[in-house]
């Protein structure tokens, strides 16, 4: 039985969330559901993004992804089935896909299932739930949506670079208050060509002339920097909150000069 993984902004505080997965268990009570984050901040597509493009290549073939961030009501926007690397997402077309997208997509649909509410305002349980029980039961895309060759997109923001010089942001900051940035391995490798380098912030006073392989390689509360399971920059204070203690919250510059 494919796994079916959920993403949203909806928190746990509220009931919202068991709706979803009530009415996927009332429609298929076999499924396997994996709640993967539900604390990106609200309407934050690009938080969503990266969290979706990290995790998903370590899921298998025909695994069904939900991601509902910032959705609106169901006839006020299209909503997406997209197969992508032998998986599934359903998701609004806010652009989202086209953060993750490294390849086409084998196909995208709009969805067109008939919703057996009239109530409209909460997609994920009314029509991605009852898509996502549908396909795992081994049905077809092109049977509960319309293909369509053409979605929202949106810009990644990307470092800028020069020949001994990298500047990029903080994307994400994790529960832990680890700060992860747009700069990769590859990048770093790419332009640092084996040289020395410094990591600084606009805070200063903190900078790095070294990547640990581990948090532990520096004592507790000491900060480091590190390349995490998803291949980007992170900067992180080994049982502390780097986000906080070095202000590196979203959108906060990280330059590496060489």
């Amino acid at each position: 039985m494919p796994i079916i993984t959920l993403t949203s902004d909806l928190g746990l505080e509220d009931h919202y969330l068991a709706m979803v997965k009530a009415k996927i268990l009332s429609q298929n009570p076999d499924a396997q559901i994996i709640d993967v984050n539900h604390s990106i901040h609200k309407f934050n597509i690009a938080e969503a993004a990266f969290v979706l493009k990290t995790m998903l290549k370590e899921f298998p073939k025909d695994t069904i992804h939900i991601v509902a961030v910032g959705t609106q009501a169901i006839d006020d926007i299209t909503h997406l089935g997209i197969r992508y690397q032998d998986q599934y997402i359903l998701t609004a077309d806010t652009g989202l896909f086209s953060l993750i997208a490294e390849q086409h997509p084998d196909l995208v649909v709009e969805l067109q299932m008939k919703v057996d509410t009239d109530v409209r305002t909460f997609p994920m349980r009314d029509l991605y739930a009852p898509a996502a029980v549908y396909l795992s039961n081994g049905g077809t895309l092109e049977v509960i949506g319309r293909r369509v060759e053409s979605y929202e997109e949106r810009v990644l923001l990307k470092p800028t670079t020069g020949s001994d010089y990298i500047k990029g942001a903080v994307i994400y900051v994790d529960g832990y208050g680890n700060a992860i940035s747009n700069i990769d391995e590859k990048l770093i490798k790419e332009i640092g060509k084996g040289r020395e380098f410094l990591i600084g912030f606009v805070q200063k006073g903190y900078e790095m002339t070294e990547i640990k392989l581990r948090y532990s390689d520096v004592t507790m509360g000491e900060r480091l920097a590190l390349i995490n399971s998803a291949g980007h920059l992170e900067i992180a204070i080994n049982q502390g909150h780097a986000a906080d203690l070095l202000g590196l919250n979203v959108g906060e510059s990280v330059i590496m000069t060489f």
